[in-house]
């Protein structure tokens, strides 16, 4: 056997790297693939293409959406609180985060939603979801507005104003820090807060108002704070919890819904066209719950 090696080719756009993102206590995601993006700032972000799941977007180390399987992600958070009302039911959206615009896409499949307002901290992410996640940003639409700002700050000020138009009110953010002393890195942590909430109660006094709450197999406590403030700032009737399996995140994604209409899971409108996830029967299967949710739920 000789000894020496010719150096491996170039194979492909950015540093081939093997990135870990740890899930739990000694366990962790681990992805081998091409970084061809990478910043600091408000947020660490990293770009990668990866042979199984196409293109990661990566934020503080954390896996947000993976073009193979972020349709599941947004069409749930999207059609599940729309389908709950009839057509002409919701006219006005807010999104806080959804910067990569997967949901703003989904929302407007229905031509009865007169605007939708992305209000979005990071300018980086926008930018280079539209360089490098085409797929997710709709056709230029003029319902569409997408505001850089603190989502905090911005409801803070639509409610000192006295808004109160809000149909809907989504919270597609990263997941909130569960801290062990004062540092807090997540850019999202306030929008768990109930705080946040008497404010969107305040804008959407009769909304709807959905919050992602990460996976509760390995991430209970996000779920049961968020749980918590929406029974605390709505009221146990109001408050609902529906879930999603989404392979790149390892599992079911919990969804915490503030509906004040009764029956959520009949969906009341005809299924969007175009979509690859969602359907009526998906509609009402997604408010069984597993057993042991109810460590968190009841």
């Amino acid at each position: 056997m000789k000894i020496m090696a010719d150096s491996i080719p170039t194979e492909a756009e950015g540093v081939k790297v093997l990135l870990g993102e740890p899930v739990h206590r000694d366990f962790f995601y681990l992805y081998q693939g091409n970084i061809i993006y990478s910043e600091g700032g408000a947020q660490t972000i990293y770009v990668m293409d990866h042979a199984f799941w196409g293109r990661i977007l990566f934020l503080n180390g954390t896996l947000q959406f993976t073009t193979r399987d972020e349709f599941i992600y947004h069409e749930a958070l999207v059609h599940i609180p729309v389908q709950i009302t009839k057509p002409k039911g919701i006219k006005k959206v807010l999104i806080c985060g959804g910067g990569d615009f997967g949901a703003a896409r989904e929302l407007l499949r229905y031509r009865d939603i007169e605007k939708v307002i992305i209000a979005d901290i990071d300018p980086k992410v926008p930018e280079i979801v539209r360089k490098y996640f085409p797929e997710l940003v709709p056709p230029q639409d003029p319902r569409l507005d997408l505001l850089i700002t603190d989502a905090f700050k911005f409801v803070q000020n639509l409610a000192e104003k006295g808004e109160k138009d809000f149909d809907l009110v989504i919270i597609d953010s990263t997941d909130p820090d569960i801290p062990s002393g004062e540092f807090v890195l997540e850019l999202s942590h306030s929008l768990f807060s109930p705080e946040f909430h008497q404010l969107l109660r305040e804008i959407a006094p009769n909304g709807l108002i959905v919050q992602q709450a990460a996976t509760p197999f390995t991430m209970k406590n996000v779920l049961d704070w968020t749980f918590k403030t929406f029974v605390q700032v709505y009221g146990k009737g109001e408050v609902f919890c529906y879930r999603a399996d989404i392979p790149s995140f390892g599992g079911d994604n919990a969804y915490v819904l503030r509906c004040p209409q009764p029956d959520p899971w009949s969906p009341k409108r005809e299924e969007p066209a175009g979509v690859k996830y969602y359907t009526h029967h998906v509609h009402r299967a997604s408010f069984a719950l597993p057993k042991f949710w109810s460590e968190v739920i009841g």
